[in-house]
């Protein structure tokens, strides 16, 4: 299916190279990735790449696949260990993400299923069904709607976090912790710096009722008008009110269940021990210096994985099954439309 004609194979220069770890790190299987790369990122008009050149190249980036790499279970240990200090409840989908996000570890569902069995055997008995009460969300594709919302579980620590989430890929667009979320310029800024790292916005922008979010809601409002002066008098944001924010608090409870427990024991644990003491303003002031920073790497690290691995597939969802980050860059591939607006 991949002959290349005897055209010649593309030079491995640092573009491709760039997308190939990138596709890679969506989890593609090779025949995906080089079907993104002939459809997106090579002139096929010009050179011609076959599967098993592609492999080849792969290989020579350094990625590795789950077979080539032959991991053993006594292999996870040391790596499984230092995972669980900052995901002590992750399931066996979540730590197969991380070993490969972040230990550079392709293992399969059977080598990490014979782990857990072994070594963290409570774990696998803690499972438990949920009752999910469900509730409609419809969005037209991609970049139609940016929702956000804040968080406060962590107010204890003096902290509080602020998310902006694209529904309809199911991609977080940020996700900050601060000692404050309620300062309207500062959700601004949250917004104003993803619009200008991706040189575009939405058609509208989501939120909750609340005074946080009024310059988000002016400033979008503002640069809707300027792109398009027939929106002229009209608003470009969509107020809702109290648990009808879905797509947000959806993104926080995945955040509460899968990154908080690890952080919140390490945080509690410094407490409890005396280290710091949060109603101290000078351990309040070192408190932020250390932590605020620390933290923010961690979650966009784990906001980075989230974005790249694919959910488990649900039968109730319409939407576009697939990897969030390609649904948000490929809208066409899963035809979807992209209702994004360049920045000028």
């Amino acid at each position: 299916m991949y002959r290349n004609q005897h055209k010649p194979n593309p030079p491995l220069d640092a573009e491709l190279e760039r997308w190939i770890c990138h596709y890679w790190k969506a989890r593609l299987s090779d025949k995906q990735i080089l079907d993104m790369l002939k459809r997106k990122h090579i002139d096929t008009s010009r050179y011609g790449l076959g599967l098993t050149r592609f492999r080849a190249m792969r290989q020579s980036l350094g990625l590795v696949s789950t077979r080539t790499q032959s991991i053993q279970v006594g292999d996870l240990v040391l790596p499984m260990q230092r995972l669980r200090e900052k995901y002590p409840l992750a399931g066996m989908r979540d730590m197969r993400n991380h070993l490969f996000h972040e230990e550079d570890l392709s293992v399969s569902r059977r080598q990490l299923y014979e782990y857990m069995k072994a070594y963290e055997p409570q774990l696998l008995q803690q499972r438990k069904a949920r009752h999910l009460k469900r509730k409609r969300f419809w969005a037209a594709g991609v970049n139609d709607i940016w929702c956000c919302d804040q968080h406060d579980k962590w107010e204890r620590f003096g902290l509080r976090l602020h998310t902006g989430v694209e529904p309809f890929s199911g991609r977080i667009l940020w996700l900050k912790i601060w000692h404050n979320n309620s300062n309207p310029r500062l959700i601004a800024a949250y917004y104003f710096e993803t619009v200008d790292s991706l040189g575009c916005m939405p058609l509208v922008t989501q939120s909750d009722l609340g005074s946080e979010n009024y310059c988000l809601a002016k400033a979008h409002t503002a640069l809707r008008h300027w792109h398009d002066p027939a929106l002229a008098g009209s608003l470009q944001h969509r107020w809702m009110r109290e648990k009808k924010n879905i797509k947000p608090e959806i993104a926080w409870s995945q955040v509460r269940r899968r990154f908080t427990p690890g952080f919140e024991n390490m945080l509690d644990h410094g407490v409890q021990e005396g280290w710091y003491d949060i109603d101290d303003p000078l351990h309040k002031m070192v408190f932020r210096w250390v932590f605020i920073p620390w933290l923010q790497a961690e979650l966009d690290r784990w906001r980075d994985e989230f974005n790249f691995s694919k959910p488990r597939a649900d039968r109730n969802k319409i939407l576009p099954h697939g990897v969030p980050q390609l649904i948000f860059e490929s809208s066409e591939v899963y035809g979807a439309v992209d209702f994004k607006v360049y920045v000028a």
